[in-house]
């Protein structure tokens, strides 16, 4: 792969050597694999209903399992990025859904996972237009909002490095990278809510 000053369009990476670049470092390859996967996250959190769960409470559920499967994919072991991250994604939301429904927190057992026939809404081509827009922007500036050093530690953790692996690769302390990872998280959430 090129040298990281170099690489300036990210477009012609496939889903797979993104997840590479991004265990490399490359915030920007974070920021493309989001934008190609935000469509796919809202289409899934639209399976999910609360009354008290906003669509984009359910999306940042999903991109939390997007992040996830950017964690942990295995190329030797699974078939493609694209799959393994619908089901990551999926999960997630389930996981999410079945903690709401067992839950004594009452606002959230109104939950409930829509059929397919309920997904597929009258929206108009502009509707459609404006919303993937809306999640493009969001995704695009993921990173916007946190400063470098919560940058860098948001990519090693995505990388799957644990907290002394990441203290010793940004000369910082264990503690600091948990309260930059805490800052971190608690932005892209509220980035997410607006």
């Amino acid at each position: 792969m090129a040298d990281k000053e170099k690489i300036s369009n990210f477009t012609v990476f496939s889903n797979e050597e993104l997840v590479s670049l991004i265990r490399k470092g490359y915030s920007k390859a974070f920021d493309e694999l989001a934008n190609r996967f935000s469509s796919t996250v809202s289409v899934l959190a639209k399976n999910y209903y609360s009354q008290s769960l906003t669509h984009e409470d359910w999306f940042q559920e999903g991109m939390t399992g997007f992040i996830l499967a950017v964690r942990t994919f295995d190329e030797s072991k699974e078939a493609s990025f694209s799959t393994y991250a619908s089901v990551c994604i999926t999960n997630k939301l389930r996981s999410v859904w079945k903690k709401a429904k067992n839950s004594s927190d009452l606002p959230l057992n109104d939950s409930v996972i829509l059929d397919d026939t309920q997904l597929h809404s009258e929206k108009s081509p502009e509707e459609d237009y404006i919303e993937h827009e809306s999640y493009r922007f969001l995704t695009e500036n993921f990173f916007s909002k946190l400063s470098e050093t919560e940058k860098k530690v948001i990519i090693c953790y995505l990388a799957n490095f644990s907290y002394s692996e990441t203290a010793e690769k940004l000369n910082m302390t264990e503690k600091s990278v948990d309260n930059a990872l805490c800052r971190a998280k608690a932005k892209i959430k509220k980035a997410v809510k607006k």
